[in-house]
């Protein structure tokens, strides 16, 4: 893709020297803009328009009022209270569905809109600076109803710097500070022979729910584009998975803690994690994936107890939707169908510092996971690596796969370059 400022990522996802990155549906062409602070993108059908700019710090005194002048300037209007106010990646940021026009010109709308802050103190990257920016996406608002999702999703792929592109996009993000104070419940897990106390607020993973189902209803008209359907399954993926993944980092530390010091094998020392420290929180801005241990003296035997760990779970279906339990309701719930288990190895794993990936087939309709570990065992090619497998939903061991599903042209690999 040639657009200016910019370079590709991971298929559609591209990243402006602005600093921030845009994880398009796929089949999305970029059609106009000066190069610097004005793009537009046009999706596969053309119907509906993306264009993203970029103003001057301090241009506006809030994100609210940058949100409400380009309302003016549209002639807009939107629904009471919109768009409504909420902190993104430690900034002031607003979000809503606009409406503006009459007859064959009616258009409808997702507006987002990201003030400036302060640069990240002790940030190195030279494009880490102050700047305010404007996302709407737009369709006729006579075929809203086809475009409403593809919106949402197009707007929820944004990344304000490197570190949200392993959180919850606009969307989701604004869609959680919608919940107001948690309200948790405590998950009672059991890891091998330690037990795992962890709060969780089940609203909070009925969001998380929401979105693997937009991105399933996004996905679904890709099964009749060859060309593009690969890498529509890898953005789907690629979406539950940052959006979950914070949400994790509470089990994550508490999993942690009980392989190092052996409890997972009943051995005695095991200290839960403080509570406060296990809280997923807002990243700040220009922050990574969040730390946890550092990688396990020995990777293979970590990412086999949590193989173990997730075949036990309930093994749980909807074919009538997306067929994927969110991996928050998964990891908590202990529940879930191959691909769930498989987004939530990788989430827990990627937190450990151990890289991973999704193995998917249309063929098969399977998903594995797959890890990069030492030792025996069956492994798939991808990225230039060597992965070993893990089968999620039958009690083998890592490394070991059905001799059916053993041919490596029946399955995509998903990575997530967090």
């Amino acid at each position: 893709i040639a657009i200016p400022a910019a370079i590709p990522l991971a298929a559609d996802e591209l990243h402006s020297d602005w600093g921030f990155f845009i994880d398009l549906p796929e089949g999305f062409t970029y059609e106009d803009g000066d190069g610097s602070t004005r793009f537009s993108f046009l999706s596969p059908d053309g119907g509906l328009q993306l264009d993203l700019l970029v103003y001057d710090a301090g241009r506006f005194t809030s994100a609210r009022a940058g949100a409400d002048e380009l309302v003016r300037k549209l002639a807009a209007k939107g629904s009471p209270g919109l768009p409504t106010a909420f902190r993104y990646a430690g900034r002031e940021a607003a979000l809503g569905e606009i409406a503006w026009g009459s007859g064959a010109q009616a258009r409808k709308a997702v507006l987002f809109f990201m003030n400036d802050a302060p640069r990240p103190a002790g940030a190195e990257d030279t494009s880490a600076v102050p700047f305010d920016l404007a996302i709407i996406a737009y369709a006729p608002a006579s075929a809203w109803a086809v475009y409403r999702d593809i919106a949402l999703s197009a707007v929820d792929g944004f990344s304000a710097d490197s570190g949200r592109r392993a959180s919850p996009g606009p969307v989701g993000t604004a869609a959680r500070a919608a919940l107001g104070a948690p309200r948790t419940v405590q998950a009672s897990i059991a890891f091998g022979k330690a037990t795992i106390q962890v709060p969780y607020d089940k609203r909070e993973a009925a969001l998380s729910q929401e979105l693997v189902e937009r991105e399933y209803r996004v996905l679904l008209p890709y099964g009749s584009a060859p060309d593009l359907v690969e890498a529509a399954v890898r953005r789907f993926y690629r979406m539950a998975w940052r959006d979950a993944a914070p949400s994790l980092d509470a089990l994550s530390l508490q999993l942690a803690a009980a392989w190092e010091t052996g409890a997972w094998a009943g051995e005695d020392g095991f200290r839960p994690i403080a509570p406060e420290l296990t809280g997923a929180t807002e990243p700040a801005a220009g922050e990574g994936v969040a730390p946890g241990f550092g990688i396990p003296a020995d990777p293979r035997g970590y990412a086999s107890a949590l193989l173990s760990w997730t075949q036990g779970w309930v093994y749980e279906r909807d074919p009538a939707g997306s067929d994927v339990v969110n991996p928050v309701s998964a990891a908590m719930e202990g529940r879930g169908d191959c691909d769930s288990r498989a987004l939530v190895m990788s989430i827990l794993l990627r937190r450990e510092n151990i890289e991973s990936i999704l193995m998917v087939s249309l063929v098969h309709e399977h998903a594995l996971a797959a890890v990069d570990a030492p030792g025996p065992g069956a492994r798939f090619a991808y990225l230039g690596r060597s992965w070993l497998v893990g089968e999620t939903t039958a009690r083998v061991d890592l490394g070991l796969v059905d001799s059916s599903q053993a041919d490596p042209k029946d399955w995509i690999g998903v990575d997530f370059p967090y």
